[in-house]
């Protein structure tokens, strides 16, 4: 089945109308479809219900009237982790773009909540926190995890670089001083740069030596001088993040972030050599080709 639909959920607060926001632009230039999600609770009463329904109804027609994108809106009930992971299932989605922010809303769906969401998606999850100032994503940073050596996917991370014009920045945090270490890396690192602007992207790498630090902290760091826009991490199945992202790290990320945070799990179940060139999937699916493979 073809995977052409983006989840938003929403809770009708400026936080998911950024997401929203994000989301048509993503939609615009793959062709995909919106799926906006509510989420309800049992106890919810009908009356209720039914004024969500036409609340999103109606966000749905005038985003979708004043983008052109086919934008449709859901009802669900049950916990919102399920039913995002539930309705992304059920409508072969592609990915999730969520916001989140402060104690109000859909079931305070703050930072550490949305690492739950993260954790239990089978899909790439980007959460963001407000509105771009631009289309698009100018600086993508990519932090990798210096024990996974491929690079057979970073073709991916490259078209989606080249849709957006975007600048990829490479970054790896070592906790030796190791000299050889440092040469070893800096090689790997010089050896994807070469691939990336062989290929038509603009690319800069960077491996950044400070024992003992935070990892989350240098990313966040590194972001804010690169002036970047999105931040894309990479976790393995079962939602482990790899070596360079603890669980803290990670969640420390995404709280911490004022930029978009794409996290992409890859236990999706797809045809692992199937490289078509348009499929969004592929593009967010472990773009740099560092996770190891069975």
């Amino acid at each position: 089945m073809e995977r052409d639909v983006i989840i938003v959920p929403t809770d009708f607060t400026p936080v998911a109308d950024c997401a929203l926001d994000h989301a048509i632009e993503i939609a615009k230039l793959f062709d995909h479809k919106i799926r906006m999600l509510h989420v309800v609770s049992k106890k919810t009463s009908q009356f209720q219900r039914d004024r969500v329904e036409k609340l999103i109804s109606k966000v749905a027609e005038a985003s979708s009237n004043r983008s052109g994108i086919d934008i449709s809106g859901t009802i669900e009930e049950g916990s919102i982790f399920e039913a995002i992971s539930n309705t992304a299932d059920k409508l072969s989605a592609e990915f999730i773009i969520m916001g989140i922010h402060g104690k109000k809303g859909v079931q305070h769906l703050v930072g550490s909540y949305a690492y739950k969401v993260v954790c239990s998606s089978k899909v790439p999850v980007m959460v963001v926190k407000k509105k771009h100032h631009h289309v698009g994503y100018k600086n993508i940073v990519i932090p990798i995890d210096f024990n996974y050596e491929s690079t057979q996917k970073i073709n991916k991370a490259i078209k989606f670089a080249n849709y957006f014009g975007s600048t990829i920045h490479i970054i790896g945090v070592l906790g030796s001083k190791s000299s050889v270490f440092k040469i070893e890396k800096e090689a790997l690192l010089k050896k994807i740069l070469d691939y990336v602007e062989s290929a038509g992207a603009k690319a800069k790498a960077e491996v950044i030596i400070k024992p003992g630090a935070d990892i989350h902290d240098e990313v966040l760091e590194y972001a804010e001088k690169t002036d970047a826009d999105l931040i894309m991490i990479v976790a393995e199945k079962s939602g482990r993040f790899t070596e360079l992202f603890g669980k803290n790290d990670a969640e420390q990320i995404i709280d911490k972030a004022e930029i978009p945070v794409l996290t992409v799990i890859p236990n999706i179940e797809y045809d692992q050599d199937d490289d078509d060139d348009d499929s969004l999937l592929s593009t967010f699916f472990d773009p740099l080709g560092i996770i190891d493979k069975p």
